[in-house]
């Protein structure tokens, strides 16, 4: 597999330049990166410039478009973040202002949204893991709204979740190509599906657009990102896009990390990721024989979520037993943790994993029942909520107020009330089982 962009930064350094540009450090070997700061370079000729790319970045980016199958590909220095806000930029060009969204989307989409005008039209997840996590998206439903709003630029997803469930990807694209709008997914957690022994990513079931956080679950650095698109005729329109909300100084270390990762995609590579997801599917097993629950049905086979609801094992007890493994976890709560798994995890690691899973005690059910994610009524507009006069005030003394801030906990960044929204007595009890006191109401 040819990296273009380490070819193209190894032929600079091999020109021995006084570097009279940025950045600082001038490519020295200064603690604690090593020779790395020598590969940290700028826009210099034969370095090509990634928002108006002709070389190596293009190489690049013509390179992962085969490897996904997408009709084109953009590479991101700002995360998925920044794909985000150029899909819906390139959505919201259809000059209508709505947009059908699933509630659980992440909040850098909520943010853009406001940013550009457009108004979600919300579709509520259905519940997976024993009912404790937001899980799939319904087409049946989204087909209903579709239906009702017949004036939206599209329908915007998040699939996989932050906890591994996927939703049927094939169905939603017909259904939203047969309305004549276009599906948008937020596939951050999903770059190594590609990888695995079937191909579930988005691009590979009809999605128009699709975003991948590739250092979510590949060796990339944190900030590698793609946006994909279906339509290659909207590539420069999507790299203006891209060049309006991104920083004019993407970083050259995180290129090269982009680059490198093309390796992954050689038979080599692949066959590395489904052993991992062999072993997840082990290490699965062995928690439903302790009594956590799993996912089931469409699902990320590389993320082992572990999930408590309804059991007597809380999110912090859960937390004290792997850490006294010598594991780290992505997230914790009372519904559950995630584990995050990867080739480049040694067996060590999962050796690790195994034994907390030995060791764990057996989980009792405790009868109680989730809590549904509140459905609350709109008292403004997201936009002029977000942009209007705002107090922060206790979550106690939020009742009837407008909501100015998207309310939300980090990891996963789902919000749990919305800008705009009027807060209820559900929502309160909601933030609060949700270590959340705070948050910002219009004026």
């Amino acid at each position: 597999m040819t990296t273009p962009i380490q070819s193209a930064l190894d032929a600079y350094l091999a020109k021995d330049m006084s570097r009279l540009h940025m950045p600082g450090h001038k490519g020295r070997p200064l603690p604690p990166f090593g020779d790395l700061l020598a590969y940290d370079v700028t826009e210099v000729e034969g370095t090509d410039s990634l928002f108006h790319c002709d070389g190596a970045i293009r190489d690049c980016e013509r390179a992962f478009s085969a490897a996904y199958g997408s009709g084109d590909t953009l590479i991101s220095c700002g995360g998925s973040t920044l794909c985000i806000q150029a899909m819906l930029f390139l959505a919201a060009l259809s000059g209508k202002k709505k947009i059908i969204a699933a509630r659980n989307l992440h909040l850098s989409a909520v943010n853009a949204m406001a940013l550009l005008g457009l108004e979600p039209v919300w579709v509520y997840p259905q519940n997976s893991g024993d009912g404790w996590i937001a899980g799939a998206i319904s087409p049946r439903e989204v087909q209903a709204l579709l239906e009702e709003e017949p004036d939206v630029c599209g329908v915007y997803v998040t699939s996989p979740t932050y906890f591994g469930v996927l939703s049927d990807i094939p169905a939603l694209a017909e259904i939203a190509h047969s309305h004549g709008v276009p599906l948008l997914v937020d596939n951050a957690h999903g770059a190594h599906l590609p990888l695995l022994a079937s191909n579930l990513h988005p691009m590979a079931l009809g999605a128009d657009f699709c975003c991948d956080s590739l250092h979510k679950s590949l060796p990339v650095l944190t900030g590698g990102a793609l946006l994909h698109l279906r339509d290659p005729a909207l590539y420069q329109r999507a790299k203006q896009a891209m060049g309006t909300f991104g920083s004019t100084s993407p970083s050259y270390l995180i290129l090269l990390s982009i680059d490198r990762c093309l390796e992954e995609f050689t038979p080599q590579g692949r066959a590395k990721y489904q052993e991992a997801a062999q072993q997840v599917s082990q290490l699965e097993a062995l928690a439903r024989q302790k009594g956590f629950g799993t996912l089931e049905g469409r699902r990320d086979s590389m993320k082992l979520s572990l999930f408590l609801g309804g059991t007597n094992l809380t999110g912090e007890a859960l937390g004290a037993l792997l850490r006294e493994h010598g594991i780290e976890p992505e997230y914790l709560s009372d519904g559950g943790g995630v584990l995050m798994v990867s080739p480049y995890n040694t067996p060590r690691d999962l050796e690790r994993i195994r034994t907390f899973l030995q060791d764990c005690p057996p989980l009792l059910a405790t009868g109680v029942q989730p809590q549904p994610l509140p459905r609350l009524p709109k008292g403004m507009g997201l936009r002029e909520a977000l942009l209007s006069p705002q107090e922060e005030i206790l979550v106690d003394q939020a009742l009837g107020r407008i909501a100015a801030g998207v309310t939300t906990t980090c990891p996963p960044g789902a919000p749990l009330v919305m800008s705009g929204e009027i807060v209820t007595e559900s929502s309160i009890q909601f933030m609060k089982n949700s270590g959340i006191s705070h948050l910002h109401v219009v004026k």
